[in-house]
């Protein structure tokens, strides 16, 4: 268990209980040392107040502080030593470490004082980072009076600072036997119990000071792992409330809290949480990145973009940045945006096998192909056993009209994997690219008994259908298609096609009105529709229809779009 290190605002705790031991001696001087009840329990109210923990909103700090400043009033002592402890109190308070180091010597010579000086001297030590020193003055107040519950919690502090986790959890359970309503020793080892797994325990050690815990981001943080690890998931969100009212949090912590909100599936407080961070706090990277991955999670991806976008202009060379903003603009089809993104981690990243692969993959669907090959081969390389790799750079050989060399990588993708539905239906297109019209069925066949819930095999099997001449089949296959995928312009196009040979002209008009609608820029489904009204006597119309397709691009989009139906097979 890693417990935060020292902090200076800790010393309070010992001074508070120093401050209490000067005030029971002017009360009563004569009062033994055996008569003394125990010493150092903390006041929860005077730990946390009505405010978050500390300025910090730290709460272990902040609950030693306290119970450190209990520790002086505890014994009868000579006058100059009951000053210089005094002294030595208000110099620590000050910073003046020096100068209260030798106000507690002073001190620490009078038999009567000595505990609390140890005490005092331990604390100083801590802050100083002069760890075994500060234990051995603990030790030793500890010694002389074992009831010092603040001298017992800032030696478990110094164990933790060595290292030293066992002992340290150890000085916590006996604080809890000294005083059970500790709230630092409660935390502490409720954090401990959950770093463990025991989230159960943690919460039995948490429950008596929940109204502390949740005053603070530690012990918010704490609680929310807790929940989220024994099923709360309404306690979950309900902790976003509690954090929104926290004052001065430090970034860092409001994206840990965030993300066990969102682990706890409570993702869009997990959002208030951060959005709250970024209006009431200056930017930051980290922030920045971890609300464009909650925006994500809630299915926003214009904020998650822009989040992206901010986080960029703070670290312009932030590979996952780069990386997921790419994702995104290329799933959202703007592919040039994504483009740029994958051109500016290339730079920074030339070799990386993954940046390759994506920026292969979107200059594949920009019909950028002597790029995207340079890039895919390259990283295919780099990845010889990835599938991933090799799916696309075979992608990349329909789209060059390599169509031996992407069967060879298929036919390798099918004979390691032939339960991969995909890879079974690339194989089936190279195949009907080159003419195997049988071999080709046989792979789209075998790719819709594996996965049925898909468009492009059957699609396929259609133009398979229509090429071997069997019209009725392929209007038969392309009727039940549309009916689950009703906007599939390329079936539109073709059932449209085979629908006007059959001479149903009406029907034909229909689908291959559709078809334009769908994909406005598609030559063939335009100058079909041209033909068919030509044929349907409406010349006027026929024209206008004829002209639109003459004044598109004239390549064979069938073929030069293949490449992109093989990455995104339900296109």
């Amino acid at each position: 268990m890693q417990l935060s290190a020292f902090d200076p605002v800790c010393l309070k705790v010992q001074l508070l209980e120093i401050r209490q031991y000067v005030t029971r001696f002017r009360r009563n001087p004569r009062r033994s040392l055996g008569s003394l009840s125990v010493i150092g329990s903390c006041n929860r109210n005077r730990v946390f107040g009505n405010r978050a923990l500390s300025s910090r909103n730290s709460l272990l700090p902040c609950l030693l502080l306290s119970a450190l400043s209990l520790l002086i009033s505890s014994y009868p002592c000579a006058a100059d030593s009951r000053a210089a402890l005094q002294n030595a109190v208000d110099l620590v308070r000050q910073g003046r470490l020096e100068d209260a180091d030798r106000q507690a010597h002073i001190a620490l010579s009078d038999p009567q004082t000595r505990a609390a000086a140890c005490s005092v001297l331990g604390t100083i030590r801590l802050q100083q980072q002069r760890i075994p020193e500060s234990v051995k003055f603990l030790q030793e107040a500890i010694r002389l009076e074992p009831r010092l519950v603040g001298a017992r919690l800032s030696l478990a502090e110094a164990y933790t600072a060595q290292g030293k986790q066992d002992p340290a959890i150890a000085m916590y359970r006996r604080v809890l036997e000294l005083d059970s309503s500790n709230a630092l020793a409660r935390f502490a080892l409720a954090r401990y119990e959950s770093e463990k797994g025991n989230y159960r325990q943690s919460l039995e050690l948490a429950n008596p000071i929940l109204p502390e815990l949740k005053r603070s981001p530690e012990g918010l943080v704490l609680l929310a792992t807790d929940y989220v690890k024994t099923g709360g998931r309404n306690a979950v969100a309900e902790l976003s409330k509690d954090w929104i009212q926290l004052s001065g949090v430090p970034v860092d912590w409001s994206i840990k809290f965030a993300v066990v909100l969102a682990n706890g599936g409570a993702t869009l407080e997990a959002t208030d949480v951060l959005e709250n961070a970024s209006r009431s706090g200056p930017a930051s990277y980290e922030l920045a990145f971890n609300l464009a991955g909650l925006y994500l999670l809630n299915n926003n991806p214009t904020l998650a973009l822009g989040q992206y976008d901010l986080a960029l202009k703070m670290k312009p060379d932030s590979l996952p940045a780069l990386h997921e903003a790419a994702m995104i603009a290329e799933k959202e089809g703007h592919l040039e945006r994504s483009l740029s993104y994958w051109v500016r981690a290339k730079k920074i990243e030339p070799e990386n096998p993954e940046i390759l692969l994506g920026f292969g993959r979107v200059c594949l669907k920009m019909d950028l192909l002597d790029d995207a090959e340079a890039a895919l081969t390259k990283a295919a390389a780099l990845r010889p056993d990835d599938p991933t790799y090799l799916y696309a750079l075979g992608s990349t050989n329909v789209g060059k009209k390599q169509f031996e060399a992407a069967q060879r990588i298929f036919e390798k993708l099918v004979e390691k994997n032939p339960q991969d539905s995909q890879v079974q239906y690339a194989l089936g297109s190279v195949l009907y690219l080159e003419g195997h019209l049988s071999d080709a069925a046989a792979h789209f066949y075998e790719s819709v008994r594996l996965q049925p819930n898909q468009l492009a095999s059957y699609y396929y099997l259609a133009l398979i259908a229509r090429d071997q001449g069997k019209e009725s089949e392929a209007i038969q296959k392309l009727g039940t298609l549309l009916q689950h995928y009703p906007d599939h312009a390329p079936s539109r196009e073709v059932l449209g096609e085979l629908l006007m040979s059959a001479h149903q002209y009406p029907e034909a008009e229909s689908n291959l009105e559709k078809a334009v609608r769908l994909d406005p820029k598609s030559v063939k489904a335009n100058y079909q529709l041209g033909v068919l009204l030509s044929r349907m006597g409406r010349k006027e119309e026929s024209d206008k229809q004829l002209e639109i397709a003459k004044s598109l691009r004239t390549e064979d989009q069938a073929s030069s779009r293949l490449q992109l139906r093989l990455l995104d097979p339900e296109q």
